[in-house]
């Protein structure tokens, strides 16, 4: 595959993870551009073997958000439509923005309150669209503890949100 056919194959799934971990818009589509830059100057040392498309992108996608977040101390966000479970929304009319405000508002203190690891994770399952196979290659995390970490976070977010008045 050409680095077109890459471009067009991961940029969404790239910029929706980096948007996930920065939660600015402007920051996203920077870092997202540094990620796609890198990857084309080291196009030529892309070795199949060592891993995915997929991989190769998101471990130079971790290392940049990783590095951005350091540097700036950003916390990040993550729309509340991805946690529907925790949050249903009406099925008559959907939440207003007062209590979509709010519920944003807990969901990303509850996020907070996670281990970086484990945002991480929430990260790139929800905002990534990667299953937990793809998941545990990128992390070197075993298949079957990506899952559980990934249940067990979401456990703490609904009991963290649990009884929340919004």
């Amino acid at each position: 595959m050409d680095f077109a056919g890459i471009y067009e194959e991961f940029f969404r799934r790239i910029y929706a993870y980096i948007n996930c971990r920065v939660g600015l818009q402007a920051a996203a589509e920077d870092l997202s551009s540094l990620v796609f830059q890198k990857a084309l100057a080291r196009f030529a040392q892309y070795d199949p073997a060592r891993g995915s498309h997929a991989q190769w992108l998101f471990g130079i996608a971790r290392n940049e958000v990783n590095y951005h977040l350091r540097k700036a101390a950003i916390l990040k966000f993550i729309p509340l439509d991805l946690f529907g479970d925790i949050f249903p929304a009406d099925a008559a009319a959907g939440p207003g923005p007062a209590e979509t405000e709010a519920r944003s508002a807990a969901l990303a203190a509850a996020l907070a309150e996670l281990a970086p690891k484990e945002r991480d994770l929430i990260s790139l399952k929800f905002y990534s669209e990667m299953n937990n196979r793809e998941i545990a290659r990128l992390t070197g995390l075993g298949e079957s503890n990506v899952g559980t970490i990934l249940y067990r976070c979401m456990a703490k977010l609904r009991k963290r949100l649990t009884g929340v008045n919004i």
